[in-house]
């Protein structure tokens, strides 16, 4: 291994006279990466998510000082004094830069534009603009069409899901739109935070919902340990999400590339476009029906 080594080694080193690294020129100019999602459901916070890309003399991330004296690492990604308006129907509403935290370390968090007021209440059908200029010159807008609610026939369920038994869940059709469909229970959120073996008992689906699709029937997976079945109580919380044709885009019809699809916008690189004009990302729109019951086995 050793004179495999030094054989290895010797080869790396050994470098064609015709073979020489050469600067790499480039005229790319950073353009707006945008991730911006509107949301009928009121327990879901609408945000704007604004990021650039960097030139290739930039580094990825800077030291900051806050202003209590910490220091800590920023992502040059991200941009947090861009001025954001989001539009509809001759109304502007001023969404505002929130620096919240998404990861762990010495790293601060992507943040998020979100508007601080309770007046913004988009409507099935509307069509909302978004409009974002940064102080370096950099510009990008947007356009979604708000999609029809969700409706769950909560009705037709039963009082209490069985856990060795299947459900069926139905709900209204959407002619022209995808869905998606989440169960889970309770007690799967709370190992994940806690960090404890998250075993969900096979309850944990989700499922695409294509235009004119009416019912789907939960049946619990197969659990490899069995499940732990040792609890006093727990809850299937159900949802269904609407989703407009920009968001289905980006997240599923083109999820293949995760680089279009990473939450973190693939930070910087480059992309398509699903409701931007001028830069990339995506601004769409989503609309939220949810129902819980109580688990028996």
């Amino acid at each position: 291994m050793s004179i495999s080594l030094i054989i290895f080694i010797s080869g790396c080193l050994s470098i064609s006279p015709e073979l020489e690294w050469e600067d790499v020129e480039t005229d790319h100019e950073p353009v707006l990466n945008v991730l911006g999602i509107l949301s009928v459901d009121t327990l879901v916070t609408s945000f704007i998510r604004v990021h650039r890309s960097l030139r290739m003399d930039e580094a990825s991330d800077t030291l900051i000082k806050d202003p209590v004296g910490n220091i800590y690492y920023a992502s040059r990604y991200v941009i947090r004094d861009a001025q954001v308006i989001v539009s509809n129907n001759g109304k502007d509403y001023l969404f505002e830069y929130d620096d919240f935290d998404l990861e762990a370390g010495d790293s601060t968090s992507t943040g998020a534009y979100v508007f601080n007021g309770d007046s913004l209440n988009p409507y099935p059908g509307e069509i909302w603009t978004l409009s974002i200029s940064t102080p370096g010159g950099l510009t990008a807008t947007g356009e979604t069409t708000i999609p029809p609610s969700s409706q769950l026939f909560t009705n037709l369920l039963p009082d209490t899901f069985q856990l060795d038994q299947t459900m069926d869940i139905s709900w209204q059709p959407l002619t022209n739109h995808y869905q998606i469909m989440s169960v889970a229970n309770s007690l799967s959120y709370i190992w994940k935070e806690d960090n404890y073996n998250n075993n969900d008992y096979g309850l944990t689906q989700e499922e695409i919902i294509g235009p004119g699709e009416e019912s789907w029937t939960l049946r619990k997976e197969f659990s490899e340990d069995g499940g732990n079945l040792n609890w006093d109580e727990d809850w299937l919380l159900i949802s269904l999400m609407s989703m407009d044709e920009n968001y289905y885009d980006f997240f599923f019809r083109y999820a293949d590339d995760s680089e279009y699809s990473n939450i973190f916008l693939g930070e910087g690189g480059s992309g398509q476009s699903f409701g931007i004009e001028e830069g990339i990302g995506v601004f769409g729109s989503i609309g939220i029906d949810r129902h819980t019951m109580p688990i028996a086995r």
